[in-house]
């Protein structure tokens, strides 16, 4: 049967009308194996245990030798088997605090709220908002502040810096995709050895090493906290043989983007397993685990593996990402892999190696990540609610025990950047930690990439280009990072210091420079003072208890009030006004040590 040459067009033109038609959207751009995961209910209703415990009293007892660990004795014992903890870090550490005899420093409310905000939702809060947001206990406030999307943000932003996105190495479909993993699991719908067995087949991980045995080393690190033995690392790269690190053009985006293919190994020239070199494919240190592929219509060459066949991991199928997911899966039996999970979580918070001190806390919290599934929220819940976080560490401590005082960490620079504008009303672009290189989405040239750049945190300018003021500052204080050869740090050095002091004098603007744009006077100046008041003590009390409140999240003390009343006093004999104090006082606030540690 033929078909009439004049039938042709009007055939193709009906087939072409019944088809989708396919529009480029920017929330649409993650693609990988991130999304075939954690699409059902969470796995926890996340109402955890041991957010309020009363914490027990010191036993009464002789006080321990502080050169050496604490000798928790059979009294110890049973004081705090019988102390009624539910948390499981206060439970890990009274044997080494109050059984022995130690106390733990109280909080005030004002510095726990704080820190809680700044580890969690990546900024300071002024104290109107601490006030309603970490009223009703501390059970109850971790839980509203895990529960938001700021929350996730910064979980984000600390995966970002572990994995080093950099849409330089890897392709920003692939960084999309890794990023929405993460969201998964911190809001409880991926359990956490479900996440390191996608991680562990991921573009973004295999893509950043080149040799199989650097991605095994890679692996062992992240996930358990060590690099592998010579046997486990050449028995794991076996598996990670199969990994290509090639590009793909992207067809709305108009860009190469770098990405990971599957390479055909261990076949015979027929393209199907050979049997005397599948065992090159293989791991047997932890049982037999084979990993081969055969190619099929999905397969192309690839000029530069001499036309050898490879497969883009991007048509990859459920079933054989699970297969390639081997590496994880395998770590996850290991009882250090979860041992590893938790500590991630408990030096987030704290900065220090709380279980090398104390190796009681990591066994109570692996036993309670474990009972809840393997949702790692509830690590975090039980941490920012126990004691070993929730104390002060303004002042002497009484012990010289790390954890007999709570933690002390330098802010990174984006919370810096973040509480200070948005304290003070200054408008800032933004940094997004998914695209380390927005240039070349511009470079492009394409209306696709232009409306991925539009939708991230980046901004542009009058001229179109990319708005790097937020990114510069940040970089030079270790944040933003582009993730290309080194991350993120922290470090306070005189280039750091008088970068921030130059930031700060551009937002207060103490010498009331006309040239200097500034933050609005009306944000430092408290309802019904206007910028021409005259000053006197009654004033100054004023405007400086509006500036603690607003810019260091709490009300001034008694000491700090009398400092205001005789700067309003002094003021008063110069009759300068309510702008000439608040200026310069919003200066020295903004660039004191409360703004950099907490």
């Amino acid at each position: 049967m033929s078909v009439s040459r004049p039938l042709i067009l009007p055939l193709l033109a009906a087939l072409i009308a019944c088809q989708p038609t396919y529009v480029f959207e920017p929330e649409q751009l993650a693609s990988g194996p991130g999304a075939m995961v954690g699409n059902g209910a969470p796995l926890t209703p996340g109402d955890f245990p041991g957010g309020d415990d009363a914490l027990p009293s010191p036993r009464d007892a002789s006080p321990p030798n502080e050169t050496r660990p604490p000798d928790c004795d059979a009294d110890c014992v049973a004081y705090c088997r019988d102390a009624g903890l539910t948390n499981p870090v206060n439970r890990g550490l009274c044997r080494s605090l109050w059984g022995v005899g130690l106390a733990s420093r109280p909080i005030s409310f004002s510095e726990a709220c704080r820190r809680l905000f700044v580890d969690m939702l990546g900024r300071v809060p002024d104290a109107a908002e601490a006030e309603a947001t970490c009223a009703g206990g501390w059970g109850a406030t971790v839980k509203r502040l895990m529960d938001s999307d700021e929350f996730i943000l910064v979980q984000q932003r600390h995966a970002a810096d572990r994995f080093l996105y950099a849409n330089q190495v890897a392709s920003l479909q692939s960084i999309y995709d890794m990023d929405r993993l993460v969201a998964k699991l911190h809001r409880g719908l991926v359990p956490y050895d479900l996440f390191a067995s996608v991680v562990s087949a991921h573009p973004v991980f295999t893509r950043r090493y080149a040799d199989p045995g650097d991605k095994a080393e890679a692996l062992f690190r992240q996930f358990l906290g060590r690099p592998p033995f010579e046997h486990e690392r050449a028995d794991m790269a076996r598996l990670y043989r199969l990994w290509y690190s090639g590009y793909y053009d992207h067809p709305q985006l108009g860009m190469r983007l770098p990405d990971a293919f599957v390479r055909f190994r261990c076949l015979d020239k027929d393209g199907k397993v050979n049997d005397a070199a599948r065992g090159e494919c293989a791991s047997v240190l932890w049982g037999y685990n084979e990993l081969t592929f055969t190619p099929d219509l999905r397969a192309a060459r690839d000029p530069s593996l001499n036309n050898e066949l490879t497969l883009w991991s991007g048509l990859l199928t459920a079933e054989e990402w699970a297969r390639l997911q081997i590496p994880g899966r395998i770590l996850a039996r290991d009882l250090s892999f979860w041992e590893r999970a938790v500590d991630d979580v408990l030096a987030q918070y704290l900065g220090y190696d709380l279980p090398a001190l104390v190796p009681e806390v990591r066994g109570e919290l692996v036993r309670f990540l474990l009972e809840n599934h393997g949702d790692i929220r509830s690590v975090h819940y039980a941490v920012a609610t126990s004691v070993a976080y929730l104390q002060s560490a303004e002042g002497a401590a009484a012990s010289t025990y790390r954890w007999a005082y709570g933690p002390l960490k330098q802010v990174d620079a984006e919370v810096w950047i973040d509480s200070l504008a948005r304290q003070t009303g200054y408008e800032l672009p933004g940094c997004d930690h998914r695209i380390s290189q927005p240039e070349s989405l511009l470079n492009a040239g394409s209306i696709a990439g232009y409306r991925v750049l539009a939708e991230s945190r980046w901004k542009t300018n009058d001229k179109g280009n990319v708005d790097k003021r937020y990114s510069e500052l940040a970089r030079t204080l270790g944040g933003c990072p582009e993730n290309v050869v080194g991350g993120r740090f922290r470090v306070v050095s005189i280039l750091t210091t008088a970068t921030q002091l130059s930031f700060v004098q551009s937002l207060c603007n103490p010498t009331l420079d006309p040239k200097i744009k500034g933050a609005d006077v009306a944000r430092l100046l408290p309802e019904g003072v206007s910028s021409s008041l005259a000053v006197n003590e009654e004033v100054g009390e004023r405007i400086a208890t509006h500036q603690y409140r607003l810019l260091l999240g709490r009300s001034p003390d008694a000491t700090e009030v009398a400092e205001a009343r005789e700067a309003g006093r002094e003021c008063s004999i110069t009759r300068c006004s309510a702008e000439e104090f608040a200026r310069p006082y919003c200066f020295a606030l903004l660039s004191s040590a409360e703004r950099i540690f907490y």
